[in-house]
């Protein structure tokens, strides 16, 4: 919808970065925040140099203080915020038994308590800006939404990735908690579950051809998703024809969560 202030975070790359470019090109006014001020600021710059509309602050949003700067960069900048498209992720690959507290509370505090102080901060605005609620609130924050970009280790899981998996299916509870708590107000929230898509998250991991093309072999589509493909389901989700939807977890994966065993191709 146009002139809607949108919030991207993890703007700078991978489907935060295609996240932002779609909802420019829908009109939106954006918001960009990321740990990474310069290609936040090139982002930025090239949204502004298109005919867009775009603010970018250097954000950790595991701090509450940074979450309370980037709502009030939406704040000071647009005057309000409508919708909330959270995809910074932090990744970190630690098999249970080497896991150490230390890494248990880094892993949460960078995708748990991030999401939840975000989450909180912006519904906290849209409830404020849907105003009086005399027939009950249905409808009034109606074009507000927030969507959460997920691993599909919110409900799969890996040995290697114990903590990670963790925090994953904490943060789709706790949509569906943003979800109710908004629901009084039309306003919704949901998640993207992602797996196979290319991102910074395949350079730490698959760091060879043959690990890239075993990712390919193991996805009923055979191939891997881009970032755009993603970010077309966080723009959806965020439109008013997906006004009835919330929360729930739409997954983006090429079919990884849909199979017991990858098919082969019939021979008639």
């Amino acid at each position: 919808m146009v002139g809607r202030v949108i919030l991207v975070t993890g703007a700078a790359t991978g489907i935060g970065r295609a996240a932002a470019l779609r909802f420019a090109r829908g009109k939106s006014k954006l918001v960009l925040a990321d740990r990474d001020s310069d290609r936040g600021k090139a982002l930025r710059d090239e949204i502004n140099g298109a005919g867009g509309t775009a603010t970018f602050i250097e954000a950790h949003l595991h701090k509450k203080i940074s979450v309370h700067n980037v709502v009030a960069e939406a704040l000071d900048t647009y005057g309000a915020i409508h919708v909330l498209a959270n995809c910074s992720t932090f990744f970190h690959p630690s098999p249970l038994m080497e896991s150490t507290e230390e890494d248990y509370d880094k892993v949460f505090d960078l995708n748990v308590r991030s999401t939840f102080l975000l989450n909180r901060a912006v519904a906290k605005e849209i409830i404020k800006q849907s105003g009086a609620t005399s027939d009950g609130g249905v409808d009034t924050a109606k074009s507000s939404a927030i969507v959460n970009v997920i691993s599909n280790e919110a409900v799969t899981a890996s040995a290697d990735h114990a903590l990670f998996a963790a925090t994953q299916g904490a943060i789709m509870q706790l949509t569906k908690a943003v979800a109710l708590t908004l629901s009084p107000y039309g306003a919704r929230a949901n998640a993207v579950g992602v797996s196979a898509i290319k991102s910074e998250i395949d350079d730490v991991e698959l760091t060879s051809r043959e690990m890239r093309q075993d990712v390919i072999d193991s996805t009923p589509l055979a191939r891997r998703g881009e970032p755009e493909e993603a970010a077309a389901a966080v723009y959806f989700l965020c439109q008013p024809d997906a006004s009835f939807i919330t929360g729930q977890t739409i997954f983006v994966d090429g079919g990884q969560m849909a199979q017991y065993r990858r098919p082969t191709p019939s021979k008639d």
